[in-house]
């Protein structure tokens, strides 16, 4: 399969980088001398046109740490679009989850969701912080219920009867 590079709009034929211009004029020219073995030239021609028509160019700006910058122009050696791009070709080929890297934080730091049941109704509700007591209300059937550092995460439903 041919290299394109879209950035230049080229393509890599025979060893040489050609543009679409570069690939006319060189089919005008084989015509023009009778020589019609120009199916590589077509086929590589036809390759470029339709990479670049599918091709969609992003405009953005992406402001980085230093320490970050020097890892990612480590990681592409050294032209920043091009390291971007692999940066964005990796995440992409890898089904667009981010892979961990060694210099990702641990899991330790990330805030953990506490997730239970309303009492009342057993909807999921989820506990937005681990400080106590915190109120709770479910968003389905109204219950609300303060819970208590010494409650096991179960709230219970005021509305009970006594037998």
């Amino acid at each position: 399969m041919a290299e394109v590079n879209l950035e230049d709009a080229k393509i890599k034929y025979k060893g040489e980088w050609l543009s679409i211009e570069d690939l006319t004029g060189e089919i005008k020219q084989k015509m023009e001398a009778g020589d019609m073995k120009i199916t590589n030239l077509a086929a590589a021609l036809e390759k470029l046109k339709t990479t670049l028509e599918n091709a969609h160019e992003l405009e953005i700006k992406i402001v980085l740490p230093r320490e970050d910058y020097e890892k990612l122009k480590a990681l592409g050696g050294g032209d920043d679009r091009a390291c971007v791009r692999k940066a964005i070709m990796a995440f992409i080929e890898g089904g667009g989850q981010a892979e961990s890297a060694p210099t990702a934080a641990p899991e330790s730091k990330e805030k953990k969701k506490s997730i239970i049941q309303c009492a009342k109704c057993k909807t999921p509700l989820e506990i937005p912080s681990d400080e106590r007591p915190i109120e709770i209300e479910c968003s389905y059937c109204g219950t609300s219920r303060i819970l208590k550092s010494e409650d096991e995460g179960e709230p219970r439903h005021m509305d009970h009867f006594l037998g």
